[in-house]
């Protein structure tokens, strides 16, 4: 409720005073609409039948108040007309009230993706005020600085990144000092990942150890921050180009977005062994950077990320709760190759837990690769690319070969697959049972 009332104040007197000052022009004049529809069918290879067959629609408002300010909405409606990806309707524990989407039966929901003011103070302080997405980092195919917005798990990460994304209510000002650009980032929505049930498709079953023969799982409610100041997440981000360098420091002190999975044993009614899971949410400190230069027909880029107290969950038995901690580096590098239409992507991305802990279903150095392909055709009308993602520790990965033409302006149609394999119990191979075909329009007006 605070929430609500600080932005309609600050909005609405921004508002007033802009108006006053503001050119005599049309309401026509000043705003401007669009509308995109997508659909998209997906049949699974296993199973032969339908994974999912949905519709989105998503109308974009924008009205410019003055030369320097602006109110923008993006809304969402979203089918699935089978009902597969998100069973009946989901509870949304992990939802602030501010953020929930409004069900309309099983298969439909409506949602506000994005509701800010900006503005621009005399060039010098730039203010966006109100639900958006913040994005930091700059990888492929996974996430390393990418934290500040949490994500919708209904697709696992075939989602593309802005569609996953979760936007928030926040207030991001940005100004420069000299040389150096400074981004302040203040986040007091409550809102965090959302992760799918257990009949769900894409339940990411390889985060919890199976239970010993005998015993059953059950799973309390999750302990999740309610405050709206002290709960917050803060961040801070400096960029500057120097000597050919793109540059850029990052700080968050964030609660993570997935919850820590804490665990116990303990005698259910009829006095048979269970393992009760109790997850909450903890606060973690992030310190990380980007940087990327031009050299010739190529761009050099990365990424790094440290992380504070990182909570993993643990097959030692003697670790409390189920759980031990420990700093987390990450660090991705990668080379962007461009010759025509030709472009070559190559990404490695390392996970290093610094302390000696036994964190399960991981090892303490992890390594993925990525490598994009793509390639374009009848001037710039037909696309070909290809993703994949390979761990190098577990042997599992997934392949994206995707196909997208433009009939027109307005019109493209993409014709993909997703293909998942390795071992069932790590984070890809898990998913080898759901690899796809998909078929697909975008139409925009």
């Amino acid at each position: 409720m605070y929430l609500k009332i600080i932005l309609f104040n600050i909005l609405f007197f921004t508002l007033v005073g802009l108006q006053a000052q503001e050119n005599k022009k049309s309401f026509k004049q000043s705003l401007s609409s669009s509308l995109v529809v997508e659909t998209d069918v997906s049949i699974e290879f296993k199973s032969g039948g339908l994974q999912k067959t949905e519709w989105l629609l998503k109308p974009e408002f924008s009205y410019r108040l003055s030369k320097n300010s602006r109110f923008v909405f993006k809304g969402q409606m979203y089918t699935e007309l089978n009902d597969h990806l998100e069973a009946a309707v989901p509870k949304q524990e992990t939802v602030s009230k501010f953020s929930k989407r409004l069900f309309i039966g099983d298969r439909a929901n409506l949602e506000v993706r994005e509701f800010y003011f900006y503005t621009n103070f005399r060039k010098k302080l730039r203010l966006t005020i109100g639900k958006q997405q913040i994005v930091w980092g700059e990888t492929d195919g996974l996430k390393l600085l990418d934290v500040v917005n949490p994500q919708n798990f209904r697709e696992f990460i075939l989602d593309d990144f802005e569609d996953s994304r979760i936007p928030l209510w926040s207030v991001k000002a940005e100004f420069d000092l000299k040389n150096i650009g400074v981004q302040f980032v203040w986040v007091p929505d409550n809102t965090y990942h959302i992760t799918q049930d257990f009949e769900a498709p894409y339940f990411t079953k390889s985060l919890f150890q199976s239970p010993p023969e005998g015993m059953t799982i059950r799973f309390d409610k999750t302990i999740k921050p309610k405050r709206f100041i002290a709960d917050s997440d803060v961040g801070l981000k400096l960029s500057t180009f120097t000597k050919g360098w793109d540059l850029s420091l990052n700080y968050l002190y964030y609660y993570d977005d997935l919850p820590v999975f804490y665990s116990h044993l303990e005698l259910s009614e009829t006095n048979a062994p269970l393992v009760a899971i109790r997850p909450k949410f903890e606060r973690q400190h992030l310190i990380g950077g980007t940087f990327n230069t031009v050299l010739g027909s190529s761009t050099f880029r990365g990424e790094i990320a440290y992380i504070l107290d990182q909570n993993f969950s643990s097959i030692d038995s003697n670790a409390p709760l189920g759980v031990e901690t420990s700093n987390n580096f990450k660090s991705a590098l990668g080379i962007d190759y461009i010759k025509g239409e030709n472009v070559i992507s190559f990404q490695v991305f390392s996970d290093i837990i610094t302390e000696h802990i036994s964190a399960y279903n991981r090892d303490t150095f992890e390594t993925n690769t990525s490598l994009q392909l793509s390639r374009e055709f009848m001037n710039d009308n037909l696309k070909a690319e290809v993703l994949w993602v390979h761990n190098a520790n577990h042997g599992d990965g997934f392949v994206r070969p995707q196909l997208s033409y433009w009939m027109n302006t307005n019109t493209q149609l993409f014709l993909g697959s997703s293909i998942f394999y390795g071992n069932g119990n790590q984070l890809f191979g898990q998913f080898s049972d759901r690899s796809r075909i998909s078929l697909g329009m975008r139409w925009g007006i």
